[in-house]
């Protein structure tokens, strides 16, 4: 199939295969993450109805039980965040009523650890980004409902030194680059992704040095290349952020949420004259297209790992959640469907 704009990038004209992934829907408040050599992490349902921590690989699904040291009757829903790629998984443990109180927990072969909050009075706590060095990124609710971002290194809390009345992080790379979002509104504005004032921004940590950004972000690679989305207009677009520079890449609304090392981007945005989302794939050369699988009558991505593996997410036909997997298939399925180029 040919699209204008794609000539001279391998990624553009690739083909996908498509993977369903047995893993709790994210309607149902699942979590995912995908390591570097394809590996999906998640939270996954036993024949008797109880959830654990699973992982996928090459078709097959293994249970990694759950943690140890809460009782199960109130901590039994694990909600995966990130995994580095040897394997180490980090996440939260929380009840069935909800993310409120929760604790965080560290996976790495065969051991599960729960983790203390940052401060014995909070109330809850979630550890979002893990770096190949085991350094950990997340967050803490306290008693007052506020949000404080925090790094977990070799046993020990360091607040981040990041202004705002509420501050959230999200991801750290092996250089120890951190970045996440902040606001001086409401945690609930902070956490939904709605980011629409000028007080809300994302940040960007650099060993000590924080930079303030124009919009949010949430995920990092390893050139301190940063994806979100910014406010040029009155909705969100996806964004890519160099050097603290914000450049939108693709003018309808929506947000990028994963880029690897080639600065492959994906995201969701919405199409013109639709109310659903669509998953797209962005790199400089070839612009932006679609990557909805059949079937889905929305989707969107959740990570991007240096292979080109995708993993998304999204609401099949029939209306059942549902994540997947996307891989560079000559022969697969799945073929890039033009989004829009910037004007």
């Amino acid at each position: 199939m040919y699209s204008p704009g794609f000539e001279g990038s391998r990624s553009a004209v690739s083909r996908y295969d498509v993977t369903p992934l047995p893993l709790i829907p994210f309607s149902d408040t699942g979590g995912e993450a995908l390591s570097g050599s394809g590996v999906v992490a998640g939270g996954i349902t036993n024949p008797d109805g109880s959830v654990s921590l699973g992982i996928w690989s090459e078709g097959v699904l293994t249970n990694l039980g759950m943690a140890p040291g809460l009782p199960s009757r109130d901590f039994n829903r694990p909600r995966v965040f990130g995994i580095n790629n040897s394997g180490v998984i980090v996440g939260t443990v929380h009840t069935p009523a909800g993310d409120l109180p929760s604790r965080w927990f560290r996976y790495e072969r065969g051991h599960f650890a729960v983790l203390p909050l940052a401060d014995a009075t909070d109330i809850g706590g979630a550890a979002i980004g893990i770096n190949d060095d085991g350094e950990v990124v997340g967050y803490d609710r306290t008693s007052s409902n506020r949000v404080i971002g925090w790094l977990w290194s070799k046993g020990v809390y360091t607040r981040l030194p990041v202004s705002g009345a509420n501050t959230a992080a999200l991801a750290i790379n092996r250089r120890g680059t951190i970045i996440g979002n902040r606001s001086l509104g409401s945690v609930r504005r902070l956490l939904a992704g709605q980011w629409r004032r000028t007080r809300e921004s994302g940040y960007v940590l650099d060993h000590g040095a924080v930079h303030y950004l124009s919009g949010f972000v949430y995920a990092i690679n390893e050139k301190d290349e940063a994806v979100g989305g910014s406010s040029p207009r009155e909705e969100a677009m996806a964004t890519i952020f160099r050097k603290g520079i914000g450049e939108v890449i693709l003018e309808l609304p929506g947000a990028a949420v994963g880029i690897n090392a080639s600065a492959d981007v994906v995201g969701y945005y919405q199409p013109a004259g639709q109310s659903r989302r669509h998953l797209f794939f962005w790199n400089a050369s070839s612009g932006a297209f679609d990557l909805t699988p059949e079937g889905y009558r929305s989707a969107q991505a959740a990570a991007i790992n240096d292979r080109g593996d995708i993993l998304g997410f999204g609401e099949t036909e029939s209306g059942k959640g549902q994540y997947f997997l996307l891989r560079p298939d000559p022969n697969g399925v799945l073929t890039p469907k033009t989004a829009t180029r910037k004007s």
